[in-house]
């Protein structure tokens, strides 16, 4: 290669560097923004917004050890609809960025896993049909694992440079506020270090681990004590990971099989998985550190989560991190190895085989996270990710009553009835109306324009209401089914 030649293609290499990040925020972009409102709030967003309404219209949030873990997601999830307005798209809008953002993290980590496998890391993130389904969900998860790449990010750089540890330092303490099962983000992540004599990475400064440490308890007392509001914040983390603690160890109504994440792996995130075995395979081969770090780090999470009989789908979100930065790893030893002089036609010839492998990766990937995200979203026979998921069927009843309340004289003052147990989330699709009864059964007298039943208690219900009724049923998830009681219009009399 002549001179003119060399240059032109160190400043192509300058121009791909700086452009790949964007690339990744782009496509991770693509799959997590549009139509955040097309999937029906699940369940538990259904119970989040219960604190996040009283939030944004009383100004008040107490945290409570039992009211469905920490404090970051409610307050997180505030801004954007304090700023542009309370919707299903700005309630989601906090997820699907943090998911956006995390394509562009292993970034950062490009020195440890090679600039091309930082690059496949961030295709693998960015392409993830787990993480692409629950970025648009707003449930903890996507916090928790977000929080982890950037504490991940922020240790690796943060051993020479302080503000990395103010950074790495301020997401432990974000995590310590996300969700109880931080702890066991922590101790594998501390396993793997210990295990990989701290992954290669240089010993921290004395500086540098008092920022990391003051950082991470400071912010995570003020968010469990209300802004310093609580004297007694401090225990509410200890009083939260026994509860939920109790409830992992007995399954609470969600008992699965030791091999079940492994199998939505397998089904799921083939590219992620197979990529990552190979990645384990070629650090234990090669006496990567980093790599051992990573590859210790996702078979101890693994091996955590597998163990404890309560197991929901979004939990597979905290072992598709490592194993996706270790399959990027993998690509990275393929792509970036070094060659003997006078290989310069072979080492092509192998980036481009790499390239072309990551591009089928991620067209299989991201498929299959387009079809889960905007096809079958709510159809639980495509996928153990979609998991006692809120049919469409709940928002045409919604539809239902909202175009019933346009021809009511009441409006949106209309009395609705809600004699049913499981609701949730018509709690948030209903929040603009102001006279919502929720009695948990159906009650002795019900009556009044609108009355939503279970299907199970309909007909009793009906017998009460008598003639004048309209009743349409509709489905709210797997197993639950209401009934929607209209009552007819009378149409406005004849002029004389």
């Amino acid at each position: 290669m002549n001179g003119s030649a060399a240059k032109a293609a160190g400043r192509a290499m300058v121009v791909m560097e700086r452009a790949a990040p964007w690339l990744l925020l782009a496509l991770a972009g693509a799959l997590r923004l549009p139509r955040l409102g097309l999937r029906p709030l699940h369940h538990d967003e259904g119970t989040n917004v219960i604190f996040l309404l009283r939030l944004l219209r009383e100004g008040a949030y107490d945290y409570d050890p039992s009211n469905y873990h920490g404090p970051l997601l409610c307050l997180l999830s505030a801004v954007p609809m304090l700023l542009f307005g309370a919707s299903t798209e700005m309630l989601r809008a906090a997820p699907a960025v943090l998911g956006t953002l995390m394509a562009g993290i292993p970034w950062c980590l490009r020195r440890e896993i090679g600039r091309f496998g930082a690059v496949a890391a961030g295709v693998l993130l960015a392409t993830s049909p787990s993480l692409v389904y629950y970025s648009r969900d707003n449930i903890h998860e996507i916090y928790l694992v977000f929080l982890t790449l950037l504490l991940v990010a922020g240790v690796v750089r943060g051993s020479s440079q302080t503000g990395w540890a103010i950074l790495a330092g301020a997401a432990a303490g974000g995590l310590l506020a996300t969700k109880e099962t931080a702890w066991l983000t922590l101790a594998a992540l501390g396993a793997g270090l210990i295990g990989s004599r701290r992954g290669g990475l240089p010993a921290p400064r004395r500086a540098a681990l008092a920022a990391f440490a003051l950082t991470a308890g400071a912010l995570a007392i003020a968010l469990y004590s209300d802004f310093l509001t609580e004297p007694g914040g401090w225990r509410r983390p200890i009083e939260a990971l026994l509860l939920w603690g109790r409830k992992g160890l007995h399954g609470d109504g969600h008992l699965k099989p030791w091999w079940y994440f492994p199998a939505i792996l397998a089904r799921d995130e083939p590219a992620i998985l197979l990529t990552a075995l190979a990645g384990a395979v070629m650090a234990l081969r090669r006496r990567d550190r980093f790599a051992v770090f990573l590859a210790a780090w996702g078979g101890i999470i693994m091996v955590l989560y597998s163990c404890i009989p309560y197991k929901t789908p979004w939990l597979v979100l905290n072992l598709v991190l490592p194993l996706a930065l270790l399959g990027g790893r993998a690509f990275g030893v393929v792509a970036d190895r070094a060659r003997p002089m006078g290989a310069a036609v072979a080492g092509r010839r192998r980036r481009a085989a790499a390239g072309i492998l990551l591009a089928a990766a991620a067209v299989v990937s991201a498929r299959r996270a387009f079809d889960l995200a905007f096809v079958r979203y709510d159809d639980d026979r495509a996928s153990a990710l979609v998991y006692v998921q809120t049919r469409r069927d709940a928002l045409r009843m919604v539809a239902r009553i909202e175009d019933y309340a346009r021809r009511h004289p009441l409006g949106r003052s209309l009395p609705i009835q809600i004699l049913s147990p499981d609701y949730l989330p018509l709690n948030w699709y209903l929040r603009d109306f102001t006279d919502v009864g929720y009695f948990g059964s159906a009650s002795e007298d019900p009556g009044g324009p609108a009355v939503i039943a279970r299907a199970d208690s309909a007909d009793r219900v009906a017998s009460v209401l008598g003639e004048g009724y309209a009743r349409e049923t509709y489905a709210l998830r797997p197993g639950v089914d209401l009934c929607l009681f209209l009552q007819r219009i009378d149409p406005p009399a004849a002029g004389p």
